[in-house]
């Protein structure tokens, strides 16, 4: 009596499974991607939150553009920010803030001069 798998069995084994992972690889990287993409977008806005804060305690230097440094600095947000998706500190960004009519336009600037 024999006991065992045959070669037929194994490399249909083999084949299923390789089958199964060239579809769920590919998915969990997107969805891998799609929520690094999300965080970093939440830092975005986390940023531009700070920013509005800013602006209600600073109303007399509106509109402007404000500096993540200046945002740090107040204590409107914390000092060691990094971006989700690589890792890398954020430094250089500015809050560009306009006016439109009665109400504030804040846009989020990741190359501020």
């Amino acid at each position: 009596m024999n006991k065992g798998f045959t070669l037929i069995e194994l490399l249909g084994v083999i084949i299923l499974l390789s089958l199964l992972a060239l579809i769920i690889i590919p998915t969990i990287t997107s969805s891998i991607r799609e929520g690094e993409e999300t965080a970093d977008k939440q830092v975005e806005e986390n940023i531009v939150l700070a920013a509005r804060s800013w602006a209600v305690d600073n109303k007399d230097k509106l509109p402007t553009s404000v500096k993540l440094k200046t945002l740090q600095d107040g204590g409107y947000i914390d000092k060691d920010i990094t971006k989700p998706s690589t890792g890398e500190k954020i430094t250089n960004v500015c809050v560009d803030i306009t006016t439109s009519g009665k109400s504030y336009k804040y846009t989020y600037d990741e190359n501020c001069s």
